[in-house]
């Protein structure tokens, strides 16, 4: 079973969520670091017997929530269940990715292309 854990709680593993992004930091485009996003950011660490990784949303600056994540390897099915959870904590959220992966794991979690040439996806939950 999938569990998120949120930041604040006494259970979140800072730790080890912060060892992953550092490895993930590129391909997440990171201009903030690790200490900003937790501050500015709804973050979730995921778990399944053990930790999975993380994902977030946040505010962008046109005012639309966007989220992020990262991962373990071959864990595809636990990801997939996260983003289901956490996108249905929002009317509407945006990803902005290049990563195949990424984009498969979306479109399973009811993601659909808003704008595909800048590889920006959306789901609406309403």
């Amino acid at each position: 079973m999938t569990t998120l854990i949120e930041y604040g709680s006494p259970f979140f593993d800072k730790k080890t969520a912060k060892k992953l992004f550092k490895l993930n930091k590129q391909n997440l485009n990171d201009k903030n670091g690790f200490e900003y996003l937790l501050c500015n950011s709804r973050f979730f660490n995921v778990h399944n017997n053990g930790y999975v990784g993380s994902i977030f949303v946040y505010e962008g600056f046109d005012g639309k929530k966007y989220m992020g994540g990262y991962a373990l390897r071959k864990h595809h099915k636990e990801v997939v269940e996260a983003i289901k959870m956490v996108s249905q904590m929002f009317d509407e959220v945006f990803v902005h990715t290049t990563h195949l992966d990424a984009v498969i794991a979306l479109k399973k979690a009811g993601f659909n292309w808003f704008d595909k040439e800048k590889r920006l996806l959306r789901k609406i939950t309403i």
